[in-house]
C-alpha cells in the first residue's frame, strides 16, 4: 500500500558524503535544479521587474498566503519572481502553498554551479505600499509572517540565513530581522513593527532574501502568510481556516496506472481508498465550527459522487485531521487506457477570509504508465558501489500487457552524467533474501540525458516487445560506472513501502530511504516519443486552435464552426489542480489575466472526447 506524507528528518540522511571504498551507500542530496520552473519560464519572464506607479499603490491590508495559482508570486503584491510558489516543500505549513527560497534562479537553474560558499540568492520584494496616509506617529503597523527552514527539502546550514529588510524614504534598504540556518523544521511566526517617518510614506516596500550555496536546489527556507496591516498587535489572530496540502490519489496503491489495468482489479482487492483524508489549520485564536463536503466528477463535469455535508469543530491555532468516507465508490467502466476525474473538497459556512485556501482539488488521471510519485521531486537519490550498482523498482501489474519502455527523472549531482552510459532493465523475478534475480531484458548504451526532459522525465522506448503478465515486475537501470553518483528524483510526499531495491557489490538490498522514486513503466499500444510526456501527456481528441502560445496572459481557443455542442475547458497546473473551468457552446472562447507559469489546457467536447495542450504564460 502506498503511504503518504512523510516526515523523515534529513539530519538522518547523508548529504554529499565521502563514500567508503569498501561498501555501497544510499545517498540523499539536494536537487540540482527545478524541472517544473525550467519548463514553465520563458526568457520574457526575466524582465518582469516593473514597479507600480504611485497611483496604484497596494492598500492595506497587504496579505498573501501563497495559495493562489501559479509557480510565481502574485504580481499584484510582489515585484520579482525568484522564489518558487508551491504546495510541496513546506512541512505542516499554516496554509496550502509556500514561497520557497533556495539556490536557484527564476528559471529553475543554479545561480552559479561553481559556488562553494553561501551568498545572497533569492529575493521576494513587495510592490510599493501606501503608508503615507497613516502619519509618522502611528505605532500599530505590523508586518507578520511564518517561516520554516528545510521543510521537506534541504536544511540550510548555520552560514545560511533568511533576512527581512525595509526600504526607507531615502531609498536605502535596512535590515529589520534575520535568522540563521538550523535543523528546526517547525513553522514559526514573526511580527516586526513598522514605525517612524522614514517608513510610513507612500511607496513603502519590504523584502525577504536568503543566503545559500547557489550551486543547486538547496538550503531551503519556506515563507507563508505574510500580512502587513494597521491597527494590529504582534501575532494578531488570523481569521482563516485553511487546507495545508494538496489532496492525493484516490487509488490505494498507485498515483496513476492505465485505465484498462484499473478495470482488471477485482472489487475485493480495495483498489480505491476507503476514505479521503485532509487536514485543516484553524489560524483563529478561538474555536470555530464549519462544514465540509467532497465530490468526484468526470471529464464532462457530471457528478459521480457527492458526500453528505459534514460539520467539524477545531480549537484555537490547531491542525485537525478529518476524513470523508467514499462509501465504496469506484470509477465507472469506459474504454481505453486514459480517463480523467476531478476530486474536490471544500469548506462551507461560515465563509472565512481567504477563498484561495478553502477548496482542495486533485485530478485523478489514468494514462499509459504506472506511478507511485506525485510528479514532484523534493530531493535526489542515488547509490554508489565498487563492483556494480543497479536500481530496481517493483510494480504489481494488474493486467497482461506490453511493456513499451520506462521514464526516469534524473537529478544530476554536479557532474556531467550525460557522458556516462547506463543499461535500461526489466526483471520478472527478484529476491533479496535469496540474492537472486532474473533479468529478462536490458537496453545497453543508454545515456541519462537530463536535457531530454518531458515534465522532468527522460523516456526510454524499448526496441523489443515485452509482454508482462499480472504480478510483480521490476524496472530500472544498471550503471556502467558504479562509482559515479547517478541521481534520480525522490518524492518525499509519497512512499510505496517495500518496492525499491538496489544491487551493489554483488548483493540485493531493499532501500532504507523513504520516498517514491520518479521512475515509471509505460504500457499499451505502440508509443512514440511525442506521445509519452508523463503527467501532462497530450491526448488525441477534438480539433481546436489555441493561440498565442506562449502567451503574455491572454489565450484564445477556437474550434471549427461545424463543431457544435457544449464543450468544457479546464486550465490545470502540472499537479492536476484545476485553476479555471468554463463550459461554452460558442466556437470561440477568450481567457485573459492568466498567471505566469506552465499549464495544461484540457478541452472536452460534448461526446466526452478530450484534447490537451501545453500552455506557457510569461509576463
Amino acid at each position: 500500500m502506498m503511504h503518504r506524507r512523510l516526515r523523515l528528518p534529513l539530519a538522518l540522511l547523508c548529504l554529499f558524503l565521502t563514500f567508503s571504498s569498501s561498501f555501497a551507500q544510499e545517498v540523499v542530496f539536494p536537487l540540482f535544479g527545478n524541472s517544473e520552473l525550467q519548463q514553465a519560464v520563458s526568457s520574457k519572464h526575466a524582465n518582469q521587474s516593473e514597479r507600480r506607479s504611485a497611483s496604484s499603490l497596494v492598500q492595506l491590508p497587504f496579505s498573501d498566503d501563497f495559495s493562489r495559482q501559479g509557480f510565481y508570486p502574485y504580481e499584484g503584491l510582489w515585484q520579482d519572481s525568484n522564489v518558487y510558489v508551491n504546495p510541496y516543500y513546506g512541512e505542516n505549513p499554516p496554509t496550502i502553498g509556500v514561497a520557497t527560497f533556495d539556490g536557484l534562479n527564476r528559471w529553475g537553474n543554479p545561480y552559479n554551479i561553481n559556488a562553494a560558499a553561501s551568498q545572497k540568492s533569492d529575493y521576494l520584494t513587495s510592490q510599493p505600499v501606501e503608508l503615507g496616509t497613516l502619519g509618522p506617529d502611528t505605532s500599530a503597523v505590523w508586518l507578520s509572517f511564518y517561516y520554516q527552514p528545510q521543510g521537506l527539502g534541504d536544511r540550510p546550514e548555520s552560514g545560511d540565513s533568511l533576512v527581512l529588510q525595509f526600504l526607507d524614504n531615502a531609498g536605502a534598504w535596512n535590515n529589520q530581522w534575520a535568522v540563521a540556518g538550523r535543523s528546526d523544521t517547525v513553522f514559526q511566526r514573526v511580527s516586526v513593527q513598522v514605525r517612524g517617518a522614514q517608513y510610513l510614506y507612500s511607496g513603502f516596500q519590504f523584502r525577504f532574501f536568503n543566503y545559500a550555496t547557489v550551486n543547486g536546489n538547496r538550503d531551503h527556507w519556506h515563507l507563508d502568510y505574510v500580512i502587513l496591516n494597521k491597527n494590529t498587535q504582534p501575532n494578531d489572530s488570523i481569521r482563516d481556516n485553511a487546507f495545508i496540502r494538496p489532496q492525493t490519489s484516490l487509488l490505494s496503491e498507485f498515483s496513476a496506472l492505465p485505465y484498462s489495468h484499473y478495470k482488471e482489479i477485482s472489487p475485493g482487492t480495495a483498489a480505491m481508498r476507503a476514505s479521503l483524508s485532509d487536514t485543516v489549520h484553524n489560524l483563529n485564536y478561538g474555536p470555530v465550527s464549519f462544514t465540509y463536503q467532497s465530490s468526484i466528477s468526470d471529464a464532462l463535469g457530471n457528478t459521480l459522487f457527492l458526500s453528505p455535508q459534514s460539520s467539524l469543530s477545531s480549537t484555537s491555532n490547531t491542525y485537525t485531521d478529518f476524513t470523508t468516507s467514499l462509501n465504496g465508490f469506484s470509477f465507472p467502466a469506459q474504454p481505453g487506457d486514459s480517463a480523467d476525474f476531478l476530486l474536490k473538497t471544500w469548506f462551507g459556512q461560515p465563509q472565512l477570509s481567504n477563498p484561495y485556501n478553502d477548496t482542495n482539488y486533485y485530478q485523478q488521471r489514468f494514462r499509459n504508465y504506472y506511478a507511485y510519485d506525485d510528479g514532484s521531486a523534493e530531493l535526489g537519490y542515488g547509490v554508489t558501489g565498487n563492483a556494480d550498482v543497479w536500481l530496481a523498482y517493483q510494480f504489481d501489474v494488474k493486467k497482461a500487457d506490453t511493456l513499451r519502455g520506462i521514464q526516469i527523472h534524473f537529478n544530476p549531482t554536479g557532474v556531467n552524467i550525460a557522458t556516462q552510459l547506463i543499461q535500461i532493465a526489466y526483471w520478472d523475478q527478484l529476491s533479496v533474501a535469496g540474492n537472486t534475480h532474473r533479468l529478462v531484458y536490458k537496453m545497453i548504451n543508454q545515456r541519462p540525458d537530463t536535457n531530454d526532459y518531458t515534465n522532468g522525465f527522460v523516456t526510454y522506448l524499448f526496441d523489443t516487445l515485452l509482454v508482462v503478465q499480472p504480478g510483480p515486475a521490476w524496472i530500472g537501470f544498471i550503471q556502467n560506472n558504479p562509482q559515479t553518483l547517478f541521481g534520480i528524483g525522490l518524492d518525499r510526499n509519497t512512499d510505496p513501502g517495500d518496492k525499491k531495491f538496489y544491487h551493489a557489490d554483488g548483493a540485493w538490498f531493499q532501500s532504507a530511504i523513504e520516498g517514491a522514486w520518479l521512475m515509471r513503466p509505460l504500457f499499451g499500444d505502440t508509443i512514440t516519443r511525442g506521445q509519452v510526456i508523463g503527467i501532462e501527456e497530450l491526448d488525441r481528441g477534438p480539433i481546436i486552435r489555441v493561440f498565442p502560445n506562449p502567451s503574455t496572459g491572454s489565450v484564445r481557443m477556437e474550434r471549427p464552426a461545424a463543431a457544435i455542442g457544449n464543450w468544457r475547458y479546464e486550465l490545470m497546473e502540472s499537479t492536476g489542480r484545476v485553476l479555471r473551468t468554463e463550459q461554452s457552446v460558442q466556437t470561440g472562447l477568450f481567457w485573459q489575466d492568466l498567471p505566469a507559469g506552465y499549464f495544461l489546457l484540457r478541452v472536452t467536447d460534448d461526446k466526452g472526447v478530450s484534447s490537451c495542450f501545453k500552455i506557457v504564460v510569461s509576463r
